[in-house]
């Protein structure tokens, strides 16, 4: 009686403590997978032990015996109802438990039966032939020891092929998926292939993607598949929140429950507010180095099945190959961004170098009119001058013609000498118009277009502006071919021609002469300007159009006309090329399509 009296007490203590640890654990958890193992378990203890409880408080205080088939009937349901909770609603996660116990089983057994047939066999060997038993025994167990092994790993290969063979097709979808987003450089189709995975192959009811954005700090959504509400689109994690720590810092994916142990309660309550939020089970962060570039939410599936380890394992190494394929794509647009901005840094710089050479342009031929006008004021001054004499004489004549009206012969006079007057002062206006028509024509300020233009009468307007430059010591030889007509800007031209010219000038100190020959090619034209003066120097002559190089002295050129000529040489599709003998002598040789190309950019 004393020992049923203990071994009841024992029982109810036993079942009364598993109920209340049951009953707590399942009150902490509140809601969640881990509640609804708990309710599980809870209840079928309820169902399965308070009734055994029951029947032996009556058996113990009645002092009657109760037949213990009525309580063995109770106690069945708990494991039933455990393992209805294993198998349907996946509480527990025994998948590598089944497949271990599986493999170490069928190995047992393999070895067990081939035991059994050797040892069969080693007894006939013993009785017919007399071989020692423990010799025998000895030589089985050693070989029984090294077959163990390999016959369990291929068991456990056989049994993995048989437990996973549902899961090949997804896992192998999910490989191609990884191994494709390394070669994709938008974000958005990243984050779709991430969703494509988790969806249509994994069977996720829905998922999201989160990429942290670098200037607000958040962790924002970029795509999402699935039932999302308007709270879900738009949500923001940002930097502060606590949840971005614990995935910065644990490095591997979280549910719910991982924060149920959280002390702090303000922690804990904001990091399951993004889970009610989201209505996710998981969040699998994006970690690149140390960097967390984003976070993968990812419900239940759409069987209703919770995701288990070997789901967990296949989605971090999605994430994982996401991280290289988000961090090649943020590469790649940084770079994007950074050629927009050096394209528009180029436009710009190119604006103002157009501008500026425009400026310099302008500025040289102004330079080059500045030099002509001390000649063109000569020229101008001898022409203007007498008509200036002429019409004071004429004033003079006039007022002699009317006093000497009654003398026939003085009034002849008059007329002759005052129709001499005029002849004169017509041939000076007429020379001072020609000179100012040539400058005009030579600026060609009033025309800005492609014109038809005869070189050679442009190179005659030209020759006729420098005549003050040649009158003391230089000739000027013209050897013009038969060429035809071309078209191009002829005020450009002209300019490229007096900067020739001028060089020629300068580069002759005394006497000297200058040649000046055309002649038609196969594409177009050639013009060559010679002079006998000093040639140019062989090691500068590679240098001779660049920029602001001059072999003049300093204060006596600015370095830009030859620049500037070549410049507009070849924006009318051209070339010009410089040959020099050092001890005497220099010739440029032009040559010029029939038709120049459109310039948008001209002086």
């Amino acid at each position: 009686g004393l020992a049923i009296g203990a071994s009841f007490i024992f029982t109810m203590i036993l079942i009364l403590a598993s109920l209340l640890i049951l009953g707590f654990e399942r009150r902490r958890h509140g809601e969640g997978p881990i509640k609804e193992a708990a309710d599980v378990v809870f209840w079928s203890a309820v169902i399965s032990f308070v009734p055994v409880g029951l029947i032996f408080s009556a058996e113990w205080l009645l002092q009657r015996p109760y037949p213990y088939y009525v309580a063995l009937l109770w106690v069945f349901v708990f494991p039933v109802a455990v393992g209805y909770g294993i198998l349907r609603r996946q509480l527990f996660d025994v998948r590598n438990v089944a497949k271990s116990s599986a493999a170490y089983g069928a190995a047992t057994l393999g070895i067990t039966g081939a035991f059994a047939f050797v040892i069969t066999f080693a007894d006939t060997l013993v009785q017919r032939f007399g071989v020692g038993q423990r010799s025998v025994q000895v030589a089985l167990l050693f070989v029984a020891i090294l077959l163990f092994n390999p016959v369990r790993n291929r068991m456990q290969t056989l049994v993995d092929r048989f437990f996973d063979r549902d899961r090949a097709a997804y896992r192998v979808a999910v490989r191609e998926i990884s191994e494709a987003m390394v070669s994709m450089l938008s974000l958005n189709e990243i984050a779709d292939r991430i969703l494509l995975a988790l969806t249509d192959t994994m069977g996720v009811e829905r998922a999201m993607v989160l990429l942290a954005d670098d200037e607000k700090k958040v962790l924002r959504p970029i795509a999402s598949r699935g039932d999302w509400d308007d709270e879900g689109l738009a949500v923001e994690i940002p930097s502060i929140h606590p949840i971005w720590k614990h995935l910065w810092m644990r490095r591997e994916d979280l549910t719910r429950v991982d924060f149920d142990d959280e002390h702090d309660v303000e922690i804990r309550e904001a990091c399951h507010d993004v889970f009610d939020m989201l209505e996710v089970e998981l969040l699998v962060p994006i970690l690149y180095g140390v960097e967390l570039l984003g976070v993968i939410a990812v419900g239940r599936k759409l069987t209703g099945d919770r995701l288990m380890a070997d789901d967990r394992l296949l989605l971090r190494t999605l994430a994982n190959q996401s991280s290289i394929a988000i961090e090649n794509a943020k590469a790649f647009d940084e770079i994007a961004k950074l050629n927009e901005t050096l394209e528009a840094r180029v436009d710009e710089r190119t604006a103002e170098l157009r501008a500026t050479q425009a400026q310099l342009t302008q500025a040289e031929k102004m330079k080059s009119l500045g030099q002509l006008v001390a000649g063109v004021a000569h020229e101008l001054n001898n022409p203007i001058g007498f008509v200036h004499a002429n019409l004071q004489l004429l004033d003079e004549y006039i007022k002699k013609l009317i006093e000497s009206q009654g003398n026939q012969g003085d009034t002849e006079r008059a007329r002759e000498a005052i129709t001499k007057l005029l002849e004169r002062s017509r041939e000076g206006t007429t020379r001072v118009k020609k000179i100012v028509q040539d400058l005009r024509t030579f600026s060609r300020m009033d025309h800005a277009d492609l014109q038809v233009a005869d070189l050679h009468e442009e190179i005659e307007r030209t020759l006729r502006l420098m005549e003050p430059r040649f009158k003391n010591n230089i000739v000027v030889e013209t050897d013009f071919g038969k060429i035809p007509r071309v078209r191009c800007y002829p005020g450009q031209l002209n300019q490229v021609f007096l900067n020739l010219l001028m060089n020629a000038c300068d580069a002759i100190e005394r006497d000297g002469t200058i040649r000046i020959r055309t002649r038609p090619t196969p594409d177009g034209v050639r013009l060559e300007f010679e002079d006998d003066g000093p040639g140019i120097p062989a090691d500068v002559q590679n240098q001779i159009f660049d920029p602001f190089f001059t072999t003049k002295p300093v204060g006596a050129g600015t370095g830009l006309g030859l620049s500037l000529s070549h410049g507009i040489i070849e924006r009318h599709g051209g070339r010009i090329s410089v040959s020099s003998d050092p001890e005497g002598g220099t010739t440029f040789v032009i040559d010029l399509p029939l038709e120049a190309r459109p310039d948008d950019d001209q002086a």
